[in-house]
């Protein structure tokens, strides 16, 4: 996997692999916004601040496609409180649901091929 992945929306996201990024990646990226910030500078701060922005949006907008939801979703945090609460609950606890297969195939899993190469009489 390449790190550029890491910002795409498309496709979908494991709860496992939800929480892996926040628990492995996210406290990185903060770390590197807050150093870059200190010794840096502020502009250096301010893009690697965006960068941490558009991975989180990945990271949710991905688990919201495994909940067969739009990342339009993501709206919902700015509700205060019941958004995030929501948001938390529905992309952090639950399952996959039915209908997901429209943003991509299962996470983890290697999406079949539709062609099928028949063999011919002389060959069997």
């Amino acid at each position: 996997m390449r790190i550029v992945d890491e910002f795409k929306t498309a496709g979908r996201l494991s709860r496992a692999g939800f929480w892996l990024r926040h628990a492995l990646a996210l406290p990185v990226l903060l770390f590197l916004c807050i150093a870059a910030d200190a010794h840096a500078g502020r502009a250096l701060g301010l893009l690697l601040a965006a960068a941490t922005t558009l991975f989180l949006v990945s990271v949710w907008g991905r688990r919201l496609h495994d909940r067969a939801r739009s990342a339009w979703w993501l709206l919902l945090a700015a509700v205060p409180v019941a958004g995030a609460v929501f948001l938390m609950i529905d992309c952090g606890l639950l399952g996959p649901r039915p209908g997901a297969e429209r943003f991509g195939p299962a996470p983890g899993r290697v999406p079949t091929d539709y062609l099928r190469v028949q063999q011919s009489k002389e060959a069997a």
